[in-house]
């Protein structure tokens, strides 16, 4: 869970215990309620919008303020203080004492002006406090540009079951083409729903072959929190208008089972999701869409996703020639895997992977993240002492959250077009393996550094 939602999580049960307490010691509920309304503007509200003030920007991306975001978060951060307060209330001073003062509250016709008021505020709130419980409250305050499309899309032609890479003739004026906007698609791949970006030049020109990355979500998380969270698409427009990466599919599975929300992306009793992604997904790809293969595949998460990024890219390492992690780890639980927790723990059997397999590992995490920064520093010091060919470092301002993510993958995205270059279609080769120039192999950049 990422550090915003667990800061508003936690302010709610405080005030919740807090107005229980207050509330069974004083019986009196409305100074109750409002003592812990108070609190909960003290305690969340208020270091929120400090926070988000000191928000940094992304290095590369354009963004805008956006301004009902910033009326919108606090309100609904508000309806949930509101609902703490009378849940505390309720258990402190009896929830039959509350309900025998609602009818002599409502006789007072002076508050009924009030009554449409505080409705429409509710359901104005409402959307903004499930944003903030969802995808977390600074998800909202910030819309990234999306550039303007410049030609018409043309409907997308059916792909062969394997990956045919076919070099347009002539080549097209790529850097125009690369300014249409993408669009989001949703597959069923075995019973399961996977979400799929795609760029606009891919219906531009149908002769077009493009690189692939798959995106994993971390715990508890959905596909669409890349969406929401990171505004993925968008983000992927502006990068892929301006050249920074190449035009690339990026595909959004869904690791969570009817079993648990923390598979760990593996292969356990929660459910076999690697062989899902490897067997199925990636096949599945493929057949309804024309990629480049192997060579231009990539696989990358966040949190736990990282994780998952990374123990897949290892155990299948002729599947994807690129990995990232986002403030991920690199032991599996034995929770999760029993037995064959160390087998899947890169910690561990990244020793054991041939150097002619040994991927470009990209690495992230947050200067303040007390938990994953650890973690990801003793990773990347095994991957130096291994000689890990190519390894990118890095570390941004923020904790464990989008703060972080969101510069991390912008970072990752931008090795990768030094990596597979502008057109990777003109050369379906293996990829050249260069040492990123924005950090030395398995160096960490300073404090900050974007």
């Amino acid at each position: 869970m990422d550090d915003e939602r667990a800061y508003l999580l936690t302010a709610m049960v405080l005030v919740i215990l807090a107005t229980a307490v207050v509330g069974a010691a004083s019986r009196r509920p409305a100074p109750t309620r409002a003592g812990g309304l108070v609190g909960f503007v003290g305690i969340q509200i208020v270091p929120f919008l400090v926070r988000a003030a000191h928000q940094p920007a992304v290095a590369g991306i354009k963004y805008q303020q956006n301004i009902p975001g910033w009326i919108l978060q606090p309100l609904g951060m508000l309806l949930l203080a509101v609902i703490s307060v009378v849940v505390g209330a309720a258990l402190g001073v009896g929830l039959a004492r509350d309900a025998t003062h609602l009818p002599s509250f409502f006789r007072r016709r002076r508050f009924w002006p009030a009554i449409p008021v505080a409705i429409a505020l509710v359901v104005f709130a409402s959307g903004a406090a499930v944003t903030a419980l969802q995808d977390g409250p600074l998800s909202a305050l910030r819309t990234y540009s999306e550039p303007t499309a410049v030609l018409p899309s043309t409907p997308t032609p059916t792909a062969s079951a394997e990956p045919s890479v076919v070099v347009p003739d002539p080549t097209p004026d790529i850097s125009i083409l690369r300014q249409l906007s993408g669009e989001v698609s949703y597959l069923t791949i075995a019973n399961r729903q996977v979400d799929v970006y795609v760029p606009g030049v891919y219906d531009a020109v149908p002769e077009l072959s493009l690189p692939v990355v798959y995106l994993l979500h971390g715990t508890p998380g959905q596909p669409a929190d890349w969406l929401n969270g990171a505004q993925l698409a968008a983000v992927l427009d502006q990068m892929i208008g301006a050249g920074t990466m190449p035009p690339t599919i990026v595909v959004l599975p869904n690791g969570n089972t009817a079993q648990s929300t923390d598979t760990e992306w593996g292969d356990s009793s929660s459910g076999d999701i690697e062989s899902w992604i490897v067997n199925q997904v990636v096949p599945t790809i493929n057949g309804q869409y024309r990629t480049l293969g192997a060579a231009y595949r990539g696989i990358a998460g966040l949190s736990s996703g990282g994780y998952g990024a990374v123990n897949i890219a290892f155990q299948n390492p002729t599947v994807f020639s690129w990995a990232g992690s986002y403030s991920g780890y690199f032991v599996g639980r034995v929770a999760t895997f029993g037995s064959a927790w160390k087998a899947n723990s890169p910690l561990y059997t990244a020793s054991s992977l041939p150097v002619a397999e040994r991927m470009p590992l990209y690495l992230g995490a947050g200067s303040t993240d007390s938990v994953f920064k650890p973690d990801t520093v003793k990773f990347a010091a095994t991957m130096t002492a291994l000689g890990w060919p190519d390894l990118d470092f890095q570390t941004v301002p923020g904790g464990h959250g989008w703060v972080s993510w969101t510069p991390e993958m912008v970072q990752s995205f931008t090795w990768l077009g030094q990596l597979w270059g502008p057109e990777p279609w003109l050369t379906p080769v293996s990829p050249p393996q260069t040492t990123p120039a924005v950090a030395a192999a398995g160096g960490v950049s300073p404090e900050g550094d974007l």
